[in-house]
Order: C-alpha cells, then sequence, then structure tokens
C-alpha cells in the first residue's frame, strides 16, 4: 500500500508543479515504522497482558464468570478505544470533505473563457539564435499557420501565456498620462502582461465588455493599440462601471515615436489561479511587437504558448502537433502538450493535494473505526452468549436482542461523534487557507459525514450483531 500510495504521489506532483523526481520507500524510514509498530503492539498488550494474569482461577472456572467486573472493565476499554476511533475518523473526515467541498466550488467557478477542445502546447527558444532577426516572423508564424491547416483545427493563437499557466507570467508597472511616480506607487497600478495574437478570442470565446479586440487590421503599420480587462479599469479609474470611457486613452509606449491606445475592454477571467479573482491584465498584440519595440526580447525572447482549438481528439492531433514543432525547431520538440482542462485541474495545487492526501487519511481512519466497533461487539456478544442464549429461550425474537446490543453501542457512535464534532471545529481552522466557497465551520458538510460515520457503524454493528445472532 505505501509502494501504490507514493505512486500516486508521484503523480500528482508531476502533474502541476513538473517534479519527475521518483518516490520509493526509504529504508531507514521502513525500519524505524517497522520498530515502532513493534513497540506499540508490545505496549498495547502490556495491560491485558497483566490483567489476565492476575485473574483468578476459580473465578474463571465458575459458571457465569463471563460476566464478572474484569469483563466490564475490559468492556469499558475497548469501548472507550472505539470512541477515539469513531471522533479521530470523524474529524479527518470533516476535514476531507470540507476540502472536497473547496474542489466542488472552484470546478464551478466561471473562468471567463472556455476550456473544451483546446489543447496547448509551451514552446521555448534560446532567444540568441534570432539575435539581430524577427521570431515572430520567421518562426512564430509560419508555425501558426501550418497549425492552423491541420485537419480537424478551428482556429489557433500564440500569447506569451495562457490563462492559469505557469510557464511564464509577467507583470508591469507603467505611468499613465497625468499620473506622477508618486500615483503610481501609492495605487500600485501593476498588471498582468501578455502579448497574444488577434486570433485568442476566437480559441477561448471571452466576452468583450465594451470595444473589440485585435484583429487582422492590426499590424506593425498601424496604429498601436492595447486591450485591457475589468480589473485594469477599476485598479485605475477607481470604478469599472462605465468601462465605456477608458477607450481611447493613451496607455503605453511601443517606441519614442509610438503610442499605444486603448481600443477595448475584456470581462474578468481567472488568469493565475481559479481561487483567486480577476487582476489587472493589460494585452499587446503581437503582430504590432517589433524587434524595435521597447518590450520585444520580453514579449517573444522568453517563451510562447501555442494554443488551438480543435474539434478532433488530444491523442490524434499530439503526434501532428510535435511533428510539427520539431520541424519549425528542434529546440521546440520538447515542449510541453496539455490540454486547458488538465491546466484548469493543474491549477488547484494545494486544495487538490491536499484533498488527496486527507482522503486517503481519512478512509483509513474511517476502516479502522468500524473495525474497531465491530471487534467491539464481537467481544461484547462473547460475553454475553449465556445471557442471549436464556433470552432466546424464553422467548425473545432476534429483532429484540439486537435492539439490545445495538441501544449499547449507541453511545459509543453518540459520543465518539461529539468528541469528533469538537475536535473538528478546533483543527478545520487550520485548513483556513486551503478552502474556498465554505467556511471551516460549515454545518452541512459536518453533519452530512457525521450522519455517513453512524450509519457506517450501525450497518458495521448490525451486520456483526446479525451474522452472531444467526
Amino acid at each position: 500500500m505505501a509502494v501504490l500510495i507514493l505512486r500516486l504521489f508521484a503523480y500528482v506532483l508531476a502533474t502541476p508543479f513538473n517534479l519527475q523526481t521518483p518516490l520509493t520507500p526509504n529504508a531507514s524510514v521502513v525500519l524505524v515504522l517497522f520498530a515502532l509498530t513493534l513497540v506499540t503492539g508490545l505496549l498495547s498488550s502490556i495491560w491485558p497482558a497483566v490483567s489476565a494474569s492476575r485473574a483468578s482461577v476459580e473465578s474463571a472456572l465458575r459458571a457465569g464468570s463471563a460476566g464478572t467486573s474484569p469483563a466490564r472493565a475490559q468492556l469499558r476499554t475497548r469501548s472507550l478505544l472505539a470512541v477515539s476511533e469513531v471522533a479521530l475518523s470523524l474529524t479527518l473526515s470533516i476535514g476531507c470533505g470540507l476540502l472536497l467541498r473547496t474542489l466542488y466550488a472552484l470546478r464551478h467557478l466561471p473562468l471567463g473563457f472556455r476550456t473544451d477542445h483546446v489543447i496547448v502546447a509551451n514552446m521555448t527558444i534560446p532567444a540568441y539564435k534570432f539575435t539581430g532577426r524577427d521570431i515572430r516572423t520567421e518562426l512564430y508564424q509560419p508555425l501558426l499557420e501550418r497549425v492552423e491547416r491541420l485537419p480537424g483545427v478551428e482556429s489557433a493563437s500564440l500569447m506569451t501565456e495562457v490563462p492559469l499557466g505557469k510557464t511564464f507570467q509577467m507583470e508591469v508597472t507603467f505611468l499613465a498620462e497625468g499620473n506622477t511616480e508618486a500615483d503610481v506607487r501609492q495605487r500600485n497600478l501593476r498588471a498582468q502582461f501578455r502579448a497574444v495574437s488577434p486570433e485568442m478570442q476566437r480559441v477561448f470565446d471571452f466576452r468583450m465588455l465594451e470595444g473589440r479586440f485585435f484583429n487582422e487590421h492590426d499590424t506593425s503599420r498601424s496604429q498601436p493599440v492595447v486591450v485591457v480587462n475589468r480589473a485594469f479599469v477599476k485598479a485605475f479609474l477607481g470604478d469599472d462601471s462605465n468601462p465605456s470611457k477608458f477607450l481611447g486613452q493613451p496607455l503605453i509606449s511601443y517606441d519614442e515615436n509610438r503610442q499605444a491606445t486603448v481600443i477595448g475592454v475584456l470581462d474578468d477571467e481567472r488568469q493565475v489561479s481559479v481561487a483567486e479573482p480577476s487582476q489587472p491584465e493589460l494585452e499587446v498584440c503581437i503582430p504590432q511587437i517589433t524587434p524595435d519595440s521597447a518590450f520585444y526580447n520580453t514579449a517573444q525572447g522568453l517563451a510562447m504558448d501555442l494554443a488551438v482549438r480543435t474539434n478532433r481528439s488530444p491523442a490524434s492531433i499530439f503526434p501532428e502537433r510535435r511533428r510539427l514543432m520539431r520541424e519549425a525547431s528542434p529546440e521546440l520538440a520538447a515542449g510541453k502538450l496539455s490540454t486547458m482542462d488538465q491546466i484548469v485541474a493543474d491549477s488547484y495545487g494545494s486544495q487538490h493535494l491536499a484533498a488527496q492526501l486527507l482522503e486517503i487519511f481519512s478512509g483509513c481512519a474511517l476502516l479502522l473505526s468500524l473495525a474497531g466497533i465491530y471487534g467491539l461487539l464481537a467481544y461484547m456478544l462473547a460475553q454475553r452468549n449465556r445471557e442471549l442464549a436464556v433470552r432466546f429461550a424464553l422467548g425473545a425474537q432476534q429483532r429484540d436482542v439486537m435492539w439490545i446490543i445495538l441501544r449499547q453501542l449507541g453511545w459509543v457512535l453518540f459520543s465518539g461523534s461529539v468528541l469528533g464534532l469538537t475536535l473538528a471545529s478546533r483543527s478545520s481552522k487550520l485548513l483556513r487557507t486551503f478552502l474556498y466557497g465554505v467556511t471551516p465551520h460549515d454545518p452541512w458538510t459536518m453533519a452530512a459525514v457525521t450522519l455517513l460515520l453512524v450509519l457506517g457503524g450501525l450497518a458495521s454493528a448490525f451486520s456483526g450483531a446479525q451474522g452472531r445472532g444467526d
């Protein structure tokens, strides 16, 4: 089980964090855990062993000795252990339930763009290979045109970073007309910077609040233009109720002679993480970026993503995409290919990993709890065999005897649930940074998990009691 779980962890870490380190059980750790297991077993055996050694032989041989006080003391001890198992299981299960609620809330958040049937290629190439040349016209644009001609491709777009991507993120701080450096520092006018091609809107199908997006008429010879989002307008003006008045604003300088103006305002979308609100964003048009532009090296010399909307399955188009990238430049052959759905799933990050960890731990705790309840029931029935036999002989029905047994076990589940809810209300605060869309003391989650555990305990007890009664 440990080897299988470590393989699962390796896959979980490799997907969002790109960590390819193999995870195998460490020999020293295994030996220490083995020694602790032996010590735990010995310590757990001392108490019952001492109690058994002190038992009176005469009382043990006497008929009815199963109902004497030592048996009641042992039953009480086992019951306390079962209560502890139920409480710990409930605590872990509630934490797992809160994280699962978080993942559910994240998966149902509006992202602001479509993710279905979109394939993304991350491309990185040494900038020195195109020193003094235009990397867009010599590499990226020809590759884009060849990809667009592939069967099943509806649209394709270049961009420095796809939404929720992790390959290349850049922020810009700027001075707009009428703002001093002190104003900028005070208002912290920073924005996510992204260079995109005009086809991006057809690939991701995002919504424009005002104005238009880039098109084929935005070239290196036309008036430089930029697009911002709603969060940018709010950060700049302090109000986003009328984004149309931001259109036509001069915003950044491409070079000494050209200043870009705003032509459109995007609706907000998730850029960095699904759980984080939209941040101010500034987009420039890739065809308008020339080698003499102020941010040419930053926008096109580090990394580029190629996003494609297709009606084909990813498995069928991946080989063709990789072949075209290798033919365009050997360095691009090692680029990572993934789907936007996978990128969104990877963006859940710590919430997803924490949920998987708690799923494993709470599942093990639940199994231990049910095993403890079943073992306690078996011990109780063994101690009350003679009593149950007399009841059956006097005409008691099986359901009557089962009700007596289950009622006795009811306090174990009740006490364990009360203790577990108390522990969960304290420990759930530690998960506060992982939660989204749910409070640490969500009553619905606590009630549902408690009900599930109680029903599982009753089912285990009922099964054992019925088998024993038969």
